[in-house]
């Protein structure tokens, strides 16, 4: 970022002036008319500065001593210039944040901690935090999610062929070991760039490496959208991985964080949280299943099953699918259809689990005989996996989720080399 080395030697003389004999009030009111950055009409005083790096020292667990805070300057100062031009671009497009939506944010990060907003509030301002810091933080972000709604997701399409390719992707990995990742990105928008943007990186792997919260460092910098979620990206399998990571990730162990990753947009910061080896085996499959019941009597002869099941039997064709299966049950005398969802093959009687065996949706099973009822079972879904599988929902999310924050870095360096852009002090 331009002007970044001027503002570090700097500290020099913000340093100085910490020491000097000035009155809270006397140094917060200098340090709101001293200027930090300009950001085109925009500035950013010493002040909200200084606000936003206790913020960051508070959640992120990073030790507040002035070797720490002097390493993070540059990171956050490079967030809040970013903000600044996010909330440009929404005033730009006439995009605003009520007061009642940046309440409802301050709600969910207290109850994320166990407080009551009053309580949050108390335990921000005990710390020197001010708390208008933290709602402009919080507008800048719900800015930008209106903004990207507005201006990108019409950009963003999803087709059933890459829907059921993810799947089969996800499909040959269930066997695989798996990995619990947390990742920290960052970008790279110009060549002159990219030394700085590694230097942020190292001092981000250095800071979690010397007990910082790695989710915190993530909601603090991180800029992929799943910073919201303190970088989580869930359990993978490394050859689900971009291939540029993967071996970097095949060398991590549990609780290890990687050194900075560079791909071609920008740096990676991986950390494994956990690992585990998986089996699925068919005893894990989960079907929803519509049951056709006929119910035999008490102490009844061989024959009267006999009949019962050929009645099933004799129906069967005419059954195929759980619509069909329901029109069916209707039309027999004493006859009740129950519809079961997510059953677990493996949990079922033996004789249940031999009758439905490799059945596939819309099948049905020969007649199986109960102590009670004869039964005749079809196959509304099935799920081979256990569960382990998105659904088709979750895919089309996260796929779509993936080219917004992809279409948003774009967005970003387009205003980033539009904007004027000076760090001073």
């Amino acid at each position: 970022m331009p002007g970044i080395r001027r503002f570090l030697k700097a500290l020099g003389l913000a340093a100085a002036l910490l020491a000097a004999p000035l009155s809270a009030d006397a140094w917060a009111q200098q340090n709101v008319m001293r200027i930090a950055a300009i950001v085109n009409d925009d500035l950013i005083s010493v002040y909200d500065l200084e606000s936003r790096v206790r913020w960051v020292v508070l959640t992120t667990g990073i030790k507040p001593d002035n070797q720490n805070q002097r390493r993070i300057i540059q990171q956050v100062l490079r967030e809040m210039v970013d903000e600044r031009l996010r909330l440009q671009e929404a005033d730009r497009l006439g995009i605003r944040v009520t007061d009642r939506e940046i309440d409802q944010e301050i709600d969910t990060l207290a109850a994320r901690n166990n407080l009551t907003a009053e309580q949050f509030t108390n335990q921000v301002t005990q710390r020197g935090v001010d708390m208008a810091a933290v709602r402009a933080l919080i507008n800048a972000s719900l800015a930008w999610t209106k903004v990207a709604r507005r201006q990108l997701r019409r950009q963003i399409e999803v087709t059933d062929e890459e829907v059921d390719e993810t799947l089969d992707r996800l499909r040959d990995t269930l066997n695989e070991p798996q990995k619990r990742l947390y990742e920290i990105f960052l970008s790279v928008n110009s060549p002159d760039q990219e030394g700085d943007t590694l230097q942020t990186a190292e001092r981000i792997v250095q800071q979690a490496r010397d007990g910082a919260e790695f989710s915190g460092l993530a909601r603090a910098f991180s800029q992929s959208n799943s910073a919201s979620e303190g970088g989580d990206i869930g359990w993978v399998a490394v050859s689900q991985l971009p291939p540029d990571l993967q071996e970097d990730v095949r060398n991590l162990s549990n609780g290890q964080v990687s050194e900075p990753i560079k791909t071609f947009s920008g740096f990676y910061i991986l950390y494994v949280a956990d690992e585990r080896q998986r089996s699925i085996s068919i005893a894990d499959s989960k079907l929803d299943i519509y049951q056709i019941a006929l119910p035999l009597p008490d102490n009844g002869t061989d024959g009267q099953t006999s009949s019962t099941l050929d009645l099933l039997e004799q129906v069967r064709p005419s059954i195929a699918s759980c619509e069909d299966a329901e029109a069916v049950a209707s039309q027999i005398e004493g006859a009740k259809g129950v519809a079961a969802k997510d059953i677990r093959l493996g949990d079922m009687a033996e004789n249940l689990q031999r009758a439905l065996g490799d059945l596939q949706p819309g099948e049905s099973s020969a007649p199986v005989a109960t102590q009670r009822a004869a039964l005749l079972l079809t196959v509304c879904s099935r799920d081979d996996t256990g569960g382990a599988l998105p659904s088709r929902d979750q895919i089309i999310t996260k796929i779509g989720s993936d080219r917004m924050e992809l279409l948003q870095r774009r967005y970003m360096r387009d205003l980033r080399r539009e904007a004027f852009i000076d760090i001073r002090l």
